[in-house]
């Protein structure tokens, strides 16, 4: 029985006890507050390398990209530079043929105009194969002289830096002069 007068005293052992419980509670409690910031600022870090490694990748991605795609640039100007060596060596024997068509002789007989007629058939299809592939004549005649397409080996009476004559022709594939145009240009008059 207790008296209402006198409250009955408290076991020092149980508010030792207590107080130790909550000291440890406060303990752990701070604990895992450390513990907790400790977790978020390695997550800020992960998170952060996580976005580093997102970046190099990307970079990674984008460099490998540009290579594939100057390797293919590089592939394609070796191929046409290949094409326009190829073609800088069928040129002086077109030429010819050209030459020979132009200065045959009127007076031949039956059976050579027949053989000339086939040599002429084989230079058109010679000149039609390089129009296939984008080897075209350089149009210089009567044009301004243009040192690109034009190399000037005469000059002669005529307007100033005008083609006057076509001495031997120039090739041009796509946008690359294959060989300029030997032309006499007019000094003027």
């Amino acid at each position: 029985m207790t008296d209402k007068k006198n409250p009955p005293k408290e076991d020092p052992l149980i508010k030792a006890l207590e107080k130790a419980k909550r000291e440890n509670e406060k303990a752990e409690a701070g604990n895992l507050k450390e513990k907790l910031s400790e977790t978020e600022r390695k997550l800020a870090e992960t998170e952060q390398k996580l976005a580093q490694m997102a970046e190099l990748g990307k970079r990674a991605i984008a460099d490998m990209e540009n290579m594939r795609r100057r390797i293919e640039e590089d592939r394609s100007k070796m191929a046409l530079f290949a094409n326009i060596e190829l073609i800088q060596s069928i040129l002086p024997s077109l030429q010819d043929f050209k030459r020979a068509i132009t200065h045959t002789p009127k007076d031949l007989p039956q059976n050579l105009n027949e053989w000339v007629s086939g040599v002429t058939k084989i230079f058109g299809q010679l000149e039609q194969a390089l129009s296939k592939i984008c080897v075209t004549e350089i149009k210089a005649l009567n044009e301004p002289f243009d040192p690109h397409f034009h190399e000037a080996v005469m000059q002669g009476k005529g307007p100033i830096n005008q083609v006057l004559e076509v001495l031997e022709p120039g090739y041009i594939l796509g946008t690359y002069v294959v060989k300029p145009a030997k032309v006499k240009v007019g000094m003027g008059e």
